[in-house]
């Protein structure tokens, strides 16, 4: 079975992506089941986020749905925003934390500590990191975090730097990553150094509409779907959210 393990739904820059579009485009590139987030967390939309998810439940099913609750420093603040998440019927099967849309995760770690409660509440939920570019959101970043939670599991999104994140993935086994937007050249050194067994492939869609906006995301996926088949396709049935 196919998984993409990194896909949004919800209000981004670019406009809203329903869950009907999302699926639509995901199905047509031969992809079964997907671990999805919603950026309408990032424009606190709250019933937007529970909407959003049983609407795309509804329409595809809970057996190839895995949802991942993206928790912003507000959420946590407010606390209702939070109660009002978790008392949905939703099975949240992660979270994620966003340093670069969220910094106050970076100049406020207790933030980050109550979100691993959170994490450990519902389940010893895995925890996915964006990664990227801005030092702020290095993987090495994140290096005390996966070191002091060892019961928990930390998926590296994007995998940035490289380096970076084959030093962590080595020294912590508790350290995944997955492959959106990554480049070719960083999967194989992934496969290189025998870690691809705890690499996850991940497009990141539709946020690929941003980026390419004459490239539908359905001829996207399928593109980057064979990219991956061509370095490491045993990645393309890994999923730590079922764990």
């Amino acid at each position: 079975m196919f998984i993409d393990n990194h896909v949004h739904i919800g209000w981004f820059s670019d406009g809203y992506h329903s869950p009907r579009e999302v699926w639509t485009a995901l199905q047509s590139a031969g992809i079964e089941c997907a671990a999805v987030s919603s950026i309408s967390t990032c424009a606190e939309l709250y019933h937007n986020i529970v909407t959003e998810f049983c609407q795309l439940i509804s329409l595809v099913g809970k057996d190839r749905i895995k949802p991942i609750l993206w928790l912003s420093p507000q959420m946590i603040i407010k606390k209702w925003p939070l109660k009002f998440v978790l008392r949905s019927k939703i099975e949240w099967r992660g979270i994620k934390l966003h340093f670069i849309s969220h910094p106050a995760f970076y100049r406020n770690r207790n933030l980050v500590k109550y979100s691993l409660e959170i994490a450990r509440m519902l389940g010893h939920l895995p925890v996915l990191l964006h990664t990227g570019k801005w030092e702020s959101c290095h993987a090495r970043v994140f290096e005390s975090v996966i070191k002091e939670n060892p019961d928990l599991t930390f998926v590296l999104a994007h995998g940035r730097p490289i380096d970076e994140t084959l030093s962590l993935m080595k020294q912590y086994p508790n350290t995944w990553t997955d492959t959106a937007f990554m480049p070719i050249e960083d999967l194989k050194k992934l496969k290189e150094e025998g870690l691809t067994g705890r690499t996850m492939y991940g497009s990141d869609a539709p946020i690929n509409k941003v980026y390419y906006p004459d490239l539908a995301t359905e001829a996207y996926l399928k593109a980057r779907i064979e990219e991956v088949k061509g370095i490491a396709p045993e990645i393309l049935s890994n999923c730590v959210y079922d764990k």
